[in-house]
């Protein structure tokens, strides 16, 4: 079965779909490994991971496709590419989902929000682009979707609520859907402060009753939310708001900062890790592989 029907065929499970966010191949296995159906290529956590980069729009669209083909190929689940605004306008955007596609990518996700991030405050939303501006985009990605693969995944990001206000946000995802989207993110940035939690649910809920395909849940509900609280409102696909950039950081400094400080690694933790390797996928295969034909 291909990568995308496998996707689709999991959004259509009565539970919602939680799909972690990873950054390589060894957090994409590990995912894989523990049980998850899909996973998503982060570009929140890509650029200083791969790339020594912050977060504010620097990577290409030839290094995102690059690192996605090699862990779409790692893995034997569908991973979703966070592809930003699709690394131009509508007709870069339209090369860019070709690529994804044969690269192995099941799906990705696409936003209205312009590349104009300043590296003081990265999280900071600056702009939108303009409706006509943005659909037009989202209709050339689905060209190139529909040419090449129908079952492939195509999620509209909506940024334009926290800017615009949400009768814009509504009568984008209208549209979106209209023209072949597959799933809606509606979304709010920080600062909180401005988006009551309470208003950010209500909005979910509301996208999903106006007849949006799907909702995808990300940085949306209270803290604490779980997947079913994302199903109670509707939800069928739900990316968690914590990253594990942060346990890997915190994970690294610590090995390091021993081996620094008494000049080896701790014992425990190192066979806690090789155990752990074993349950990656792939490793079997090639031992195989190498007893079979090399003398």
């Amino acid at each position: 079965m291909k990568k995308t029907t496998m996707l689709r065929k999991a959004l259509k499970e009565p539970h919602v779909l939680v799909v972690p966010a990873a950054h390589d191949c060894l957090s994409a296995r590990i995912i894989e490994a523990v049980g998850f159906k899909a996973v998503l290529l982060a570009s929140s956590m890509t650029g200083d991971a791969q790339f020594g980069l912050p977060s504010i729009g620097l990577t290409t669209a030839t290094e995102i496709v690059n690192l996605a083909g090699y862990i779409a190929n790692s893995i034997e689940i569908p991973l979703i590419v966070e592809a930003e605004d699709g690394f131009g306008g509508a007709l870069a955007a339209y090369r860019s989902t070709q690529s994804f596609i044969m690269a192995g990518v099941s799906g990705i996700v696409i936003s209205d929000r312009k590349h104009l991030m300043h590296a003081r405050d990265p999280h900071n939303l600056v702009e939108v682009l303009p409706r006509a501006e943005y659909l037009g985009k989202m209709g050339a990605i689905i060209e190139a979707r529909n040419k090449l693969d129908k079952e492939f995944i195509i999620i509209s990001r909506i940024d334009a609520g926290a800017i615009i206000g949400d009768d814009e946000a509504i009568a984008r995802a209208k549209a979106c859907a209209k023209l072949g989207v597959d799933i809606i993110q509606p979304q709010t940035p920080p600062p909180l402060a401005q988006f009551p939690e309470k208003d950010k649910v209500g909005l979910c809920a509301l996208f999903k009753a106006m007849g949006a395909p799907e909702v995808m849940i990300w940085g949306m509900g209270p803290h604490g939310f779980t997947a079913k609280d994302c199903e109670e409102i509707g939800a069928k696909m739900w990316v968690p708001r914590y990253s594990p950039r942060s346990a890997v950081v915190d994970a690294l400094f610590g090995v390091y900062q021993r081996l620094y400080d008494t000049g080896d690694y701790t014992p425990e933790r190192n066979a806690r890790a090789m155990e752990n390797s074993r349950r990656l996928k792939g490793n079997d295969f090639w031992l195989e592989l190498e007893n079979k034909y090399v003398p």
